[in-house]
């Protein structure tokens, strides 16, 4: 599997998704994002997607949304069906999900980490080509 290309792929669907949002906000925020990552790993980077306040709530929940959605491309699915929807907005089994599956194995949680960066940094650079 080409993970460079799910993350081009992510990344755009992510632009998609915030397409109504201004784009320095969502430059902004995907930058803040992509920091807490490098610095502080993929459950810091998750919990700060969860604490964003109002101005930022809807970016941030797309951002989430679209880095949970790799999870499968790393080996591990978000549960599917009814309670999916309950699942994403619900921040203690989104975390209890990246502690149990992302998190206990290293070589998971290193890929991960890759790979949202390598999201993170594509869709920072479209948030930044498409300026308002």
């Amino acid at each position: 599997m080409n993970l460079d290309l799910e993350a081009a792929r992510s990344s755009q669907a992510l632009m998609k998704d915030t397409i109504n949002q201004q784009s320095n906000s969502v430059e902004n925020l995907i930058a803040k994002t992509l920091g807490v990552l490098q610095e502080n790993g993929v459950y810091a980077c998750m919990l700060f997607l969860h604490s964003r306040n109002s101005s930022e709530k809807e970016i941030a929940k797309c951002i989430r949304n679209r880095l949970l959605e790799t999870t499968k491309f790393v080996g591990k699915k978000l549960p599917e069906g009814e309670n999916s929807i309950e699942i994403l907005n619900d921040s203690e089994k989104i975390l209890e999900f990246i502690t149990d599956n992302i998190c206990n194995d290293i070589d998971t949680l290193f890929l991960t980490k890759q790979l949202w960066e390598q999201i993170l940094t594509y869709s920072r650079y479209g948030a930044k080509a498409k300026e308002d």
